[in-house]
């Protein structure tokens, strides 16, 4: 999911549709979108929003958890399983568990080039 993830930050909501990019469901809150592809979703609640010069910072309280089955071991998350993908900034670096998995805004070009061609 490397790919369309950094796609969706390479792009802006205002000038494409990202709907459609991953399947998503929604859980007991009904307003909150999750991607089905991810091992783990947290459903949130937006608590407060704080504008910032550059951006707006959403606060939110986490009211439920989903996860795959397989992911969970003696009832509880196995990271290894769920194999997640980090951001560090600012050296804009995708993490898989100890090791580089991409750089931000560059590992979705090849996904952006392909949607231009749909």
């Amino acid at each position: 999911m490397l790919e369309k993830t950094d796609y969706c930050g390479l792009v802006s909501g205002a000038d494409v549709d990202k709907s459609k990019v991953f399947e998503v469901f929604y859980g007991a809150l009904r307003t909150a979108p999750m991607i089905r592809d991810c091992p783990v979703a947290l459903e949130c609640r937006l608590v407060q929003a704080v504008g910032l010069p550059t951006n707006t910072l959403f606060i939110g309280e986490i009211s439920g958890a989903y996860a795959d089955p397989a992911v969970i071991k003696g009832g509880k998350p196995d990271f290894s399983a769920i194999d997640p993908l980090l951001l560090t900034m600012p050296d804009n670096t995708y993490w898989q568990l100890g090791k580089v998995a991409g750089k931000a805004w560059n590992a979705g070009l090849t996904f952006k080039k392909g949607t231009q061609e749909m």
